[in-house]
């Protein structure tokens, strides 16, 4: 595995066990690379400081051997006896002295002889003997400078002639380092000192310098290794000593003849010529790395730059060395440590680990029973002891949770049982909308019903109030007319002699009040007809308003029954936990929407009583003029009768006028009789009138409820299309 514990673990411990040597190797490595670092600085360093010294020695001798030679006793007799030659050559201004003659051959040997150990012991190039005119008087190696005048001559610009003329100005001359034609064209430097003779100048003496004790002094490299030289550099940038590394290009003679390739123009030589002592790794004039050492050289009024230089890979190598063997020591050890820790690790570790990794996928693939084996120590062992009580913790565990699975799918049947039953609550519930909505429906068309007859009944509780008024009208016709027959009765009665006469009247008037009667009694009909219809009407919504009482009780059982499933539902649903809680939201919808509507049924009821109420008092008022009519109507057929009768009595009286006065006293109390019927009959339609304005009032009533129960409907509806 990729990212097993067994990597991770044995790389851990590597860790652990090669980072600090790894810390220790690379902070040994960094102490030891300074402390090279810092040996190879102070050994070029130290290397720079002896060059430096060893070169001023050098050219601090070289001014010391001028100032012997200006001050040696036998060098104002020389000069003097070398310009007196001179004088008598007398060359010329410009022109070189004849060296060839026996005179100056003779003379040169017997000078030579005082001078020529310049040359021989002390190892210069060549020594000078210069008159105050500028004739080369004298000269060791015999080149073609001797007898030259300086002052004019073709040695005018020379390095000579440059010396030569600062030492006639009273002091000690250097002239550096640069081409001189008489030496075969190779660089030469002069030093000049004036020979006094009291205080008069008699000449000019100088040395020219000769680079071998340089070069012996600079190519000596102990301590320097294969790639370390010394070399000084002129102001010029031009070699001052010849290069170990580069013999062709930078040699001195090589460095003048082609400056373009023998220049040395580096970090420090620059930094050197500026007068800056130091040291750093820089690019030598090759371009390569180095570890530089310089420090500035005063040679009289010149500065020259003395540079010790050795390759960085070189000077470093010890350093690369000591990292390589620490790198092949450090992957030994780590090897070894990788090895042992290996070993370590299976046995005591990995191996355990295996065993308990083993254990666990067997417990994992529902191996309960399985064992674990092997050798086990320490906190292993304690980790065996936890599993295996974890295992048996988690066999009881899988038994309870079987005991629990079995349980909860025996909850869960129960749930899915609730479920079902709550669906089935639900579709009841429906149901019971459903028919809600339809014993809704059927109340408002109960209601329009009633409306419509309530409208009815008004209208003919006004038709009734009508013919009430009509009757009442006729009956006083009545009244009249029977007070007119009793006073003509008893006319009748008073005159007896006229009987024939007021017979004929008071049959005349008979027949009117028949004819009155017979009125009376078809509005009495009609009314009796009125209000029967009216009864049966309030009798028919005295039983429209029992059946709005049954469905409101339809509804209202409805609404209990809801009620009660949605108490049942929303218990289910609680049991259900959360399978069941949106199932809860709605039960508790419904519960409200059951709520509401026993509260509509409630007010619907209270309206229904109150309906039912007014058309039972309605219906009571109805009776009474039903009553009243019939009553009514008795009176008006034995008032008819009466007029018959009379009628009669009258046709009889005409034929029979010995019995009028009998006829005349029973007239009388016929009409007193009628008279009383009349008065019975208008006081009857009265009540009549008035039992029919209450009728009118209590109809009203009874359109203005079911208008309400209208209402009340349209809410009960508006509460069903939110329920569903």
């Amino acid at each position: 595995m990729r990212n097993s514990l067994r990597i991770k673990m044995i790389v851990f411990c590597l860790l652990i066990g090669i980072t600090p040597f790894l810390a220790m190797t690379a902070y040994s490595v960094r102490v030891a690379s300074d402390t090279i670092h810092n040996m190879a600085f102070s050994q070029l360093e130290a290397i720079r400081d002896v060059k430096k010294h060893a070169v001023q020695e050098i050219t601090g001798r070289w001014f010391s051997d001028l100032a012997t030679l200006a001050g040696d006793a036998a060098a104002p007799k020389a000069f003097e006896r070398l310009t007196l030659h001179a004088l008598l050559e007398s060359p010329g201004k410009g022109r070189r002295m004849d060296v060839n003659a026996t005179s100056y051959q003779l003379l040169h040997a017997e000078i030579d002889a005082q001078f020529h150990n310049y040359v021989t012991e002390l190892g210069y190039y060549d020594v000078f003997l210069i008159g105050p005119d500028g004739r080369v008087l004298y000269t060791n190696t015999w080149e073609d400078d001797i007898g030259e005048d300086l002052g004019a001559g073709s040695l005018a610009g020379s390095g000579l002639a440059q010396a030569w003329r600062e030492a006639m100005q009273g002091h000690t001359a250097f002239v550096d380092f640069r081409p001189y034609a008489p030496s075969n064209g190779e660089p030469a430097a002069f030093m000049a000192a004036p020979v006094l003779d009291g205080r008069r100048v008699v000449g000019v003496v100088a040395l020219q310098s000769s680079l071998a004790s340089l070069n012996v002094l600079l190519t000596q490299r102990s301590g320097m290794g294969e790639t370390g030289e010394t070399y000084l550099v002129g102001p010029d940038k031009l070699m001052r000593s010849d290069s170990f590394l580069d013999p062709q290009n930078r040699t001195v003679t090589a460095s003048f003849a082609d400056p373009s390739r023998g220049s040395v123009d580096t970090e420090s030589s620059r930094a050197a010529l500026s007068g800056r002592t130091g040291s750093g790794i820089v690019l030598d004039y090759n371009g390569t790395p180095v570890l530089s050492a310089y420090a500035p050289v005063e040679v009289g009024t010149v500065r020259w730059a003395l540079v010790a230089e050795i390759d960085e890979a070189e000077a470093f190598a010890p350093v690369n060395g000591l990292v390589r063997s620490t790198v092949f020591a450090g992957l030994g050890i780590a090897a070894v440590v990788a090895l042992v820790t290996l070993v370590f690790l299976r046995r005591e570790l990995l191996r355990p680990i295996e065993a308990l990794m083993s254990f666990a996928g067997c417990v994992a693939g529902g191996d309960l029973a399985a064992k674990c084996s092997g050798r086990f120590s320490g906190e292993l062992a304690a980790l065996r002891g936890s599993i295996d009580t974890m295992v048996a913790s988690l066999r009881e565990k899988m038994d309870e949770a079987q005991a629990k699975s079995r349980e909860a799918e025996a909850q869960s049947a129960k749930a899915n049982a609730a479920l079902e039953e709550s669906r089935r609550q639900e579709k009841v519930v429906a149901e019971l909308l459903e028919r809600m909505r339809g014993a809704a429906d059927q109340a408002a068309g109960i209601a329009e019903r009633v409306s419509s007859a309530s409208a009815e009944l008004s209208a003919q509780v006004s038709q009734i109030e009508a013919s009430a008024s009509v009757q009442r009208d006729r009956v006083a016709e009545t009244a009249t007319a029977m007070e007119q027959m009793s006073v003509s009765v008893i006319e009748v009665a008073r005159n007896a002699a006229a009987s024939s006469t007021l017979a004929e009247n008071a049959r005349s008037e008979a027949k009117g009040g028949e004819r009155v009667v017979g009125e009376a009694l078809a509005a009495i009909g009609a009314v009796r007809a009125t209000a029967a219809d009216l009864e049966r009407h309030m009798s028919e919504l005295g039983r429209l308003a029992t059946s709005i009482d049954q469905v409101m009780t339809v509804i209202s059982d409805i609404a209990d029954q809801t009620n009660l499933l949605a108490l049942n539902a929303a218990i289910e649903a609680a049991r259900a936990g959360d399978a069941g809680r949106g199932f809860a939201v709605v039960a508790d919808e419904v519960r409200k929407l059951a709520e509401k509507t026993m509260g509509a049924t409630r007010e619907v009821g209270e309206t229904i009583d109150a309906i039912q109420g007014a058309a039972q008092r309605n219906m009571a008022s109805m009776g009474q003029a039903l009553d009243a009519i019939k009553s009514a109507e008795k009176l008006a057929d034995e008032s008819g009768g009466a007029l018959g009768r009379i009628v009669t009595l009258v046709d009889e009286s005409t034929q029979q006028a010995q019995g009028i006065a009998t006829a005349a006293e029973e007239q009388s109390a016929a009409s007193e009789q009628i008279s009383g019927s009349v008065d019975e009959i208008r006081r009857m339609i009265a009540e009549i009138a008035d039992s029919i304005r209450e009728s009118s009032a209590a109809v009203h009533e009874v359109s203005q409820m079911a208008a309400d129960l209208n209402r009340v409907i349209s809410d009960l509806n508006e509460a069903g299309r939110d329920a569903a």
